[in-house]
């Protein structure tokens, strides 16, 4: 999913290496993914109450890539595309949007040679009151441009690859000639050369549509007032203690929601969430089940029914930043690297965690089974030799980084001793969430700390794009490592282009060696997420993009 999202981890488990599946996918709940309550019949009305811990950076679709942020942006605003409306591999499927069809070869919307993309937009959808207006292809075509000319936009790498885009970007055009609106109500994209992984991202939120005049109106402020055309339309965010959405009478398909609204409360931790949940004074947990409460929640016939778990195609590592002394000593980094013990991780979370040791993990084209996913192993020894040949004999004093979100804490520890052990004497700092994040993205500003990323969309290039290319080793980027090298930078534009599909995926492992050899950062583990509600909210499941599908879930007794 993109940005850092490790609100929902509990423990770390294994996935296995068949499962293919977006974000987060995976169907391991009590019933099939859902919970049990999914085949409840719904009853219209009520406010849904969401805990978490802490409260997103911005609701800016063109700028946000963290996953609470993103579930939360998925009630307010739509795309051309869509992800299907279900619990694991089946919610990767794309469907049309405010597109009339998902375009394919086979009906035209995509040129035989991959190049031309066309979208055919429904006639009448609406933005959300005020604006009141219908949405057309020039709504979209700024919503692009908008997104590709914002320094702050993350995920501009994604789509350079649309002709113009890049001259766009570069301030010698002012408009993107490859993205074109030969009427109201048709878009035509032209990239420069075939992209496998294109539908993928315009399946993203960065590409959602926005209307200019509500833009000109809030201005940078516009992350704090979203509007779109979704299902529900923003009412009010007190910070650091809610963000509260409700129903959208201008949405398309009102019969498809059943809630009036939601209100996701902030500053709760997740025991003192969980408390209120069992109280029913909350019906969803944003975050995870605590670990000390875990094994009595799921061990008590009533508690486990309302848990949901997916295992998830995603990463926690330890990012080094080259910008940062020494850590632009690619041998210093290469000690780390060997000097972090997986297994007292591990065991740190529960013994129920699948360690990791390459950039892709298991269910994503790419990832290496064995000894070919095996970059280095812990070797202490070696470690503290590497040093001494950076210059480091005696080791030096950093500080290593994180967020105050369990697990996240503890990790950092068992890493703090790891480092002790050749040498490197580190000291924590741990801090809220959005601030860590914030953080995280300033060139210079920590040397070493905790990331993740979870997949958009099911493809290696959103491992590596978003992680360590050029275009995301900015300022408020999503490369806190800031490294990227122009050798792998051909190599994913090469990779980009290649039309056979098999291939593509082997320059893809060709480019994570590459990465690995300069160690930017250290692959820790690989997580499973879970949630838990209340026995009346219904259809409740995890879902593969989004983690929580909010516009789907409903109650399915009346709420006073």
């Amino acid at each position: 999913m993109r940005r850092v999202t490790p609100f929902l981890v509990l423990v770390v488990v294994a996935v296995a290496a068949t499962t293919v599946l977006a974000a987060c996918g995976g169907s391991t709940s009590g019933s099939g993914g859902a919970s049990s309550s999914a085949a409840a019949a719904p009853v219209r009305g009520g406010t849904l109450v969401a805990t978490y811990q802490g409260e997103p950076q911005g609701l800016d679709p063109a700028i946000d890539w963290e996953g609470q942020g993103w579930a939360i942006e998925h009630c307010m605003f739509d795309n051309f595309i869509k992800y299907a409306s279900k619990p694991g591999s089946a919610g990767t499927q794309m469907l049309p949007d405010l597109a009339t069809e998902l375009p394919t070869t086979a009906n035209g919307g995509i040129s035989k040679d991959g190049t031309v993309y066309t979208f055919h937009l429904k006639h009448g959808i609406k933005f959300a009151p005020p604006v009141d207006r219908e949405v057309t292809s020039a709504d979209f075509k700024y919503s692009f441009e908008r997104m590709m000319a914002d320094p702050k936009a993350p995920a501009t790498g994604f789509y350079t690859g649309v002709v113009g885009a890049q001259a766009f970007m570069d301030g010698k055009v002012k408009e993107i000639t490859g993205y074109q609106t030969p009427d109201k109500y048709t878009v035509v994209i032209h990239l420069s050369k075939p992209d496998m992984a294109f539908m993928g991202a315009m399946a993203m939120s960065f590409t959602d549509v926005v209307a200019k005049e509500w833009v000109q109106k809030w201005g940078r402020q516009i992350n704090r007032h979203p509007l779109g055309t979704g299902p529900f339309m923003f009412d009010h965010w007190t910070p650091g203690q809610e963000i509260v959405v409700k129903r959208n009478p201008n949405y398309n398909a009102p019969d498809t929601v059943y809630l009036d609204g939601i209100d996701f409360q902030f500053s709760l931790n997740p025991s003192t969430a969980l408390l209120k949940l069992e109280r029913g004074d909350v019906n969803v947990l944003g975050d995870y089940i605590p670990p000390a409460e875990y094994v009595r929640v799921t061990t008590n016939p009533q508690l486990k029914q309302l848990v949901a778990e997916e295992p998830v195609i995603a990463i926690d590592y330890l990012f080094l930043n080259r910008t940062v002394k020494p850590f632009d000593n690619a041998q210093v980094r290469q000690a780390i690297s060997m000097a972090i013990d997986r297994t007292r991780i591990i065991k740190l979370l529960s013994g129920a965690a699948a360690p990791l040791t390459q950039l892709y993990p298991a269910g994503l084209p790419g990832h290496q089974d064995g000894a070919a996913g095996q970059f280095y192993a812990y070797d202490p020894a070696k470690a503290k030799q590497l040093l001494a040949d950076a210059g480091f004999p005696n080791g030096f004093h950093t500080t290593l980084y994180s967020h105050n979100v369990d697990p996240w804490p503890r990790v950092l520890q068992s890493i703090q001793q790891d480092l002790k052990g050749i040498g490197i004497t580190a000291d924590l700092k741990v801090m809220d969430r959005a601030t860590y994040w914030t953080l995280i993205g300033k060139a210079g500003a920590c040397g070493v700390g905790l990331n993740d990323w979870w997949m958009d969309f099911p493809d290696p290039s959103d491992f590596i794009i978003p992680l360590y290319s050029k275009s995301t080793a900015i300022d408020e980027g999503t490369n806190p490592s800031f490294w990227w090298s122009p050798k792998t930078e051909a190599m994913i534009g090469a990779a980009q282009a290649d039309t056979d599909s098999a291939a593509r995926v082997q320059q893809f492992v060709e480019i994570q060696k590459t990465i690995m050899a300069d160690a930017p950062s250290v692959p820790l583990y690989q997580p499973k997420v879970n949630s838990m509600h209340t026995a009346d909210v219904g259809n409740f499941f995890l879902h593969p993009v989004w983690i929580f599908d909010y516009p789907a879930y409903y109650f399915t007794k009346a709420q006073q």
